[in-house]
């Protein structure tokens, strides 16, 4: 149960649509791998999905677009950071940042978060100790505990990044499932902000495409001028073309509600099912956060619920520390074909907890 969004047949219906449309335009330049034939179109387009985000809007020229949220990380890390040198991390946070850290020689090191998100003092302890040169924050239904940050301490957490000269990497990946939601770090501290917004978990796990906001248009340009020699990080112009047209005439907002309604259907379920268990954190996203019985690590949680056929990603795949302090599972609700599907499952593993609970699995 993968945290993507779920499968609508209307997005396959709009991508066949489309895919015809450019196949019978005179737009031969699709087929170009030349990145400034799109790139300003595209720009525009990034304003319509992190209007509501980042607030004012920010200037084109401040703008970066990639091909995934992960190559925009992948992006910051390297060069924001730089080998050698420290990224602070939730303790507990996407795998895929690791992986990222380790390819740019990059140092890591978590901070301790509980309901809100990351702990305020103990941020600046590791700030003090280790001279961070960014820290990465996925607050906004964070992954995989599903917390959103409220405002009080994203603005604590600012202060204290801008006190000791950290910068702050925002990775907003299910923020647009939420109504309503506190002011993103872009907002709020725009001067030491990198906000990054991807369409895959919206759209489809197909669309790889994000945007990124820089602090000013300098940082922008110094980003672009150290990776002008690759274009591993571009995203694909027909990719481009597509989101493009969908956002111009409407689909792709259309195509965003109904993922944004199916997905709360689902959520639904899994909050009618596992609410009465202490430390559950439901969302309006795709994914939500179960703490492991009392007693029980992550990885024999999820050994026994995957021996149910359902994969389940544990809490020690996500912690910065060999020996996580939160034990828990991440699944997400959008991978599965329907709802009896999704309400099998959450069943399978609301008995697999009781049973943890009442020691019948060694």
């Amino acid at each position: 149960m993968r945290t993507t969004p779920p499968h609508l047949s209307a997005v396959s219906g709009a991508l066949h649509k489309t895919w015809v449309a450019l196949a019978e335009s005179e737009e031969d330049l699709l087929l170009r791998l030349r990145q400034q034939h799109y790139n300003e179109d595209i720009r525009s387009v990034a304003l319509e999905w992190i209007g509501h985000r980042v607030t004012p809007a920010p200037a084109l020229d401040r703008l970066i677009v990639t091909n995934g949220t992960m190559n925009s990380i992948g992006l910051l890390t390297s060069s924001i950071v730089g080998p050698g040198k420290t990224l602070l991390l939730e303790e507990l946070t996407s795998p895929e940042i690791f992986t990222l850290a380790r390819i740019a020689s990059v140092e890591v090191k978590g901070v301790r978060i509980d309901q809100q998100g990351l702990m305020p003092d103990d941020f600046e302890r590791k700030c003090r100790q280790h001279a961070p040169k960014a820290v990465y924050v996925n607050c906004t239904i964070h992954s995989p505990t599903a917390y959103v940050t409220p405002i009080t301490r994203r603005r604590v957490i600012a202060n204290i990044a801008r006190k000791y000269g950290v910068q702050i990497i925002e990775d907003e990946a299910q923020s647009l499932y939420l109504d309503e939601l506190p002011d993103s770090f872009a907002t709020i501290a725009p001067d030491i902000t990198w906000y990054a917004i991807g369409l895959s978990k919206y759209l489809s796990p197909a669309i790889r495409m994000a945007f990124v906001v820089a602090p000013s248009q300098p940082a922008s340009a110094n980003i672009l001028e150290c990776f002008r020699g690759t274009s591993s990080w571009h995203p694909a112009p027909l990719t481009a073309s597509v989101i493009t047209r969908w956002t111009q005439i409407g689909v792709a907002q259309n195509l965003l509600r109904l993922v944004r309604i199916e997905t709360r259907k689902r959520q639904l379920i899994v909050s009618e099912l596992l609410s009465d268990i202490d430390g559950f954190r439901g969302s309006s996203g795709i994914h939500f956060w179960l703490p492991a019985p009392p007693g029980v690590d992550s990885q024999q949680f999820s050994a026994a619920i995957a021996q149910a056929g359902i994969l389940v990603q544990p809490s020690k795949l996500c912690s910065t520390d060999r020996q996580p302090r939160l034990h828990g599972i991440r699944c997400g609700v959008g991978d599965s074909v329907d709802i009896a599907q999704i309400r099998y499952a959450i069943e399978l593993i609301r008995d697999i907890y009781f049973t943890f609970w009442f020691g019948s699995i060694p």
